[in-house]
């Protein structure tokens, strides 16, 4: 059986997910599994503080992870070669060549080494379980995905997904699986914040809402955290049935800055230092939302540093390398920073090696950032008293609803705003920088956000 729920933000997912995981713990008496899973480390960091605050500790049949974690550990490393003939023992997260044939090219390498890419995981583990991939079609090949499934029916007991809305349709289609084959799914999530994948989720939901192993729960449309002015701003971007009602106490406070105010950077510098929400929707002018220590080699290069001809600790000795080879990025430029690297080592590189190191010089050398802050994509789920959002030309666009048309509400871009919108305990702050808005009138900026309610920071 499939459970679903909707829950806005602030309705307490964490909370209510944990709340449900004890009741079940505590009326359950098997040697099974239970699984809770999330999409982030810090998710699932959530979800352990909260049943130990409320349970006192963590069950020994409750596995709190990622779904990333349960895939690969539950379905990928201990069955691929059963039902597909491919064995991996290892993934890798390491940063993908744009171009796709170097990016297939990659994947075949990765697999000859048994190693999987984290982009990968969803796709492999529904081809692992369900019957209907194109792999299995034979009936022998059939028999032994539903052997497989049954397996999983003596082990699973209930699997617990917060945050569902972050999943693609493949990994929708691996719990619709394992839902409809003896194993209890609970769901919980919003699709107005399912920015990564805008669609899939209410895709999914309208597809198995009539199944019978599927059932639709009341949508909770109720929030804690959002005070009611601000509100007032994020329920416009809800479907109707979707617009929440505010319990906190706060009524709210909606202020926008300028770059041109004197204490624009120190109030920045300070919201941020004071770990505050600041955000933008992605990396622009002196806004970054990455640092160059997120990054490391391509696993092929790492590994061809690792083996080479030194004494050192290899683990360290990658580190220095990297970090070398990052000061060289910052200080030269890319084709420079690379043959430095290639002389050091006596590294004897591919074409596709060379794409991958270029790809990273792109992506770690940023001009006159001044400022690291958070992608909107990166704040789901996060909450503070005071949230910034640095207004980029596309972010005002679908603020202000300005010349959008009816097929770009509940995108991508719509979906980052109403998560953006709904980070604040107490204070919303539109950051008005005049290098970003160059192409809009900034009076007519100043009307447009003030019509919604946003005065002046004084």
């Amino acid at each position: 059986m499939i459970e679903i729920q909707i829950a806005g933000a602030g309705a307490g997912k964490t909370y209510g997910l944990a709340a449900a995981l004890i009741a079940h713990i505590k009326a359950c008496f098997t040697h099974k599994k239970t699984f809770a899973l999330t999409y982030t480390n810090s998710a699932t960091a959530k979800i352990e503080q909260e049943v130990i605050k409320r349970h006192g500790y963590i069950p020994p049949n409750l596995c709190i992870q990622t779904v990333h974690s349960f895939l690969l550990n539950e379905i990928i490393y201990p069955f691929s070669s059963f039902t597909l003939g491919d064995v991996y023992n290892d993934t890798s997260i390491m940063i993908l060549p744009s171009v796709p044939k170097y990016k297939n090219s990659l994947f075949a390498r990765l697999r000859e080494r048994n190693v999987i890419h984290a982009e990968n995981v969803y796709n492999i583990a529904k081809q692992i379980i369900d019957e209907k991939v194109s792999k299995h079609n034979t009936i022998a090949k059939r028999a032994k995905v539903q052997r497989l499934l049954a397996i999983f029916e003596h082990c699973f007991d209930k699997i617990f997904i917060d945050e569902v809305q972050d999943l693609d349709s493949d990994a929708l289609r691996i719990f619709e699986v394992l839902g409809c084959n003896g194993i209890d799914v609970y769901m919980i999530g919003d699709p107005k914040q399912a920015i990564k994948h805008p669609k899939a989720f209410d895709i999914f939901v309208d597809k198995i809402s009539t199944q019978p192993y599927a059932k639709k729960l009341k949508t909770n449309n109720q929030t804690r955290r959002v005070p009611k002015d601000i509100l007032a701003i994020s329920n416009s971007f809800c479907h109707a049935d979707q617009q929440q009602e505010s319990l906190s106490e706060n009524v709210g406070e909606l202020f926008y800055v300028e770059s041109t105010d004197a204490r624009y950077d120190e109030l920045l510098c300070d919201y941020i230092e004071t770990k505050q929400i600041v955000c933008i929707d992605k990396k622009i002018g002196r806004y970054s939302t990455s640092s160059k220590q997120k990054h490391s080699f391509p696993r092929e290069i790492e590994d061809m540093i690792r083996d080479s001809n030194h004494k050192k600790d290899k683990t360290l000795f990658v580190k220095a390398s990297f970090a070398d080879f990052m000061n060289d990025v910052q200080g030269v430029n890319a084709r420079t920073a690379i043959n430095r690297l290639l002389a050091k080592h006596s590294l004897k590189l591919e074409k596709c090696h060379f794409a991958q190191l270029y790809e990273l010089c792109d992506k770690c050398k940023e001009d006159n950032v001044q400022f690291i802050i958070q992608s909107i994509d990166s704040v789901k789920g996060l909450e503070a008293d005071t949230c910034v959002i640095i207004l980029s030309s596309n972010l005002l666009k679908y603020l202000t609803k300005s010349n959008l048309s009816k097929a770009n509400r509940f995108n991508k871009e719509w979906k980052k705003v109403y998560v953006a919108l709904t980070r604040a305990r107490k204070r919303l702050v539109l950051a008005l920088d005049h290098d970003l808005l160059t192409d809009s009138d900034i009076g007519a900026v100043r009307d447009s956000i003030g019509a919604l309610g946003f005065v002046y920071h004084n």
